[in-house]
């Protein structure tokens, strides 16, 4: 091995950490985040493509053998390699799951400022038919594609004002599914301004989770999330929220970050944080936002969370922003034109949920006959491969893959500048959580 030159990764990330240490992560391999010593990111640096193992042994007085086996640790992530083939995420040639958004209703009790639902409400919800045929096609296309899981996200509107009528859907379709092996995973998309005792003892039965929208503390969700009569929504959220967390059911929060909540984001981040529970900020779509601020609100939160791990919160669990994909990583944004998309009320299939209600956006029909689920998707609109060339040649094209392709400008995610602070901010903190559970296990 003494003669090979061995290469870092193009899509690496060497940064800093604290008493000496350093990481190292590459941006197109998931999971690859490791900590190093100072004199295991000596070597790191010293690759250059150029200098043979012997050479690099040389330069850093490791041995042969020392540096064979750091090396080989190396590449097993592909921070390093010594043929240059680096990979990164591909699609598949077909897809092992289905992934849809419900639009079960567009009823909604909530009168949020900047809703998208054009059809919002419209008395109208998926009647028995509709489910029925869904359930069919569903079953259809698993046995004819072999597929090893279902999601369901349901959505509206507000989906809880049709739980009885999605009540025996959820356990039909889960027992018809188990003969061929696959999965049923389902949530309720939730504003969670409706809880009763019959909805949390059917979620503990049959596994259902819940994500809520909450757009911050007290003022700030009350201003953005009122009741359609005017009334203030938080204090029922949060103690709602508590009682699925005193029943240990799952549940995540996802808060839409605009200009009306952005003062008090660091507030709702250590308010989540005592919850210990996963939540998610997406940045607002379709509308503009004061950059500087956002950048100088997003910071202060961070910098609750760095605090946060240093207490024992685990960051990497119960922290996303946007579409990013640090851990994971992707070949596009989401399930839409590959695995999945949005069925509205009638039946209709959509690639986007945000296109719910606009005729001209509609795919196909669950009723059609002649393709099966999967085969809708393939024969659909494909905005996701849309990407400029700044993205395809982007370190973090498999963290980011450019946005939601619906909202791409030029091809490109509008929030780009900001993801590259983000991103390594982000693996920051991914990698001070890492060292202290590394000391913790007295591994360092």
């Amino acid at each position: 091995m003494k003669n090979l030159i061995p290469a870092r990764s193009p899509h690496l990330l060497l940064r800093p950490l604290e008493k000496g240490y350093f990481y190292a992560v590459n941006c197109s391999f998931p999971r690859s985040l490791r900590i190093l010593s100072p004199i295991q990111a000596e070597v790191l640096s010293a690759i250059d493509g150029k200098t043979s193992v012997a050479g690099i042994a040389e330069k850093t007085g490791l041995s042969l053998k020392t540096l064979e086996e750091l090396l080989f640790l190396l590449a097993q992530t592909e921070i390093v390699r010594t043929d240059q083939a680096f990979s990164e995420p591909v699609k598949p040639p077909s897809p092992e799951s289905l992934n849809f958004w419900v639009h079960t209703t567009n009823r909604c009790n909530l009168g949020c400022s900047y809703c998208y639902i054009p059809t919002l409400h419209n008395p109208d919800g998926m009647d028995e038919a509709t489910r029925k045929q869904l359930l069919e096609k569903v079953v259809e296309t698993v046995k004819a594609r072999k597929l090893r899981q279902v999601r369901f996200r349901l959505a509206g509107g507000e989906p809880l004002t049709q739980f009885k009528s999605w009540k025996a859907f959820i356990p039909d379709l889960r027992e018809r599914l188990t003969p061929y092996g696959c999965q049923f995973e389902v949530s309720f998309l939730t504003n969670l301004t409706i809880l009763t005792d019959e909805v949390i003892d059917f979620a503990k039965v049959h596994r259902v989770s819940f994500g809520v929208s909450i757009d911050g503390v007290k003022a700030y969700q009350d201003a953005s999330r009122p009741f359609r009569q005017g009334a203030g929504s938080f204090e029922v959220v949060n103690r709602n929220l508590k009682r699925l967390l005193a029943e240990q059911i799952r549940v995540s929060v996802n808060t839409v970050v605009n200009n009306q909540n952005l003062d008090g984001l660091p507030e709702l981040t250590q308010y989540l944080i005592d919850l210990d529970i996963p939540f998610r900020y997406s940045v607002v779509k379709g509308e503009a936002i004061d950059a500087d601020k956002l950048e100088e609100k997003l910071m202060a939160s961070y910098a609750v969370m760095k605090q946060a791990i240093g207490q024992g919160w685990s960051f990497t669990r119960r922290h996303q922003f946007c579409d990013l994909k640090p851990t994971e990583l992707g070949f596009q944004t989401c399930a839409s034109g590959f695995s999945g998309g949005a069925i509205n009320v009638d039946g209709t299939l959509h690639y986007c949920h945000v296109h719910v209600g606009d005729a001209s956006k509609s795919l196909y029909s669950i009723f059609d006959t002649e393709l099966d689920l999967v085969e809708m998707i393939e024969a659909g609109s494909h905005e996701e491969a849309k990407r400029s060339a700044d993205c395809r040649n982007c370190r973090y094209r498999s963290v980011c893959t450019s946005g939601c392709p619906v909202y791409r400008i030029k091809d490109k995610d509008p929030q780009c500048s900001l993801y590259h602070r983000i991103i390594p901010l982000i693996y920051d903190l991914q990698a001070q959580e890492r060292l202290k559970q590394l000391q913790g296990f007295n591994m360092l």
